[in-house]
């Protein structure tokens, strides 16, 4: 009876352990997006995660190729409790590289980064 209750026990945190983990706020859709060629310089770069996120400690960077960062900073929108926007300044024709780390709502941290290009007229 012991060992049924003591596997009992550990199957129920596994399934505790393996819920927290799919409750963070992966990226789950991103503008301009992964390995884009954009034709003009985009206005602002748009990401959207799976869960809540908390803007007031997130943060979305633009890295030119040189790795130097360009612009940072985040806004969301209490409408919009998964998405981060980020103004964009007029980028050069080049690869830049977007970087982000959020706080999700669930209190973890989620990092990630991509690349996107802006062709030459």
């Amino acid at each position: 009876m012991k060992m049924k209750f003591g596997a009992g026990l550990v199957a129920a945190f596994l399934c505790m352990s393996a819920g927290a983990a799919f409750a963070h706020s992966f990226l789950v859709d991103a503008s301009p997006s992964a390995k884009d060629h954009v034709a003009a310089s985009p206005k602002l770069v748009k990401l959207r995660f799976g869960g809540g996120v908390e803007p007031n400690y997130s943060t979305i960077a633009i890295l030119d190729a040189n790795g130097k960062t360009v612009v940072e900073g985040a806004k969301g929108a209490p409408d919009k409790p998964r998405e981060l926007t980020l103004d964009a300044p007029d980028l050069a024709a080049g690869k830049y590289v977007v970087k982000y780390r959020v706080l999700s709502s669930d209190g973890h941290i989620v990092e990630g980064k991509y690349e996107f290009t802006v062709d030459a007229h």
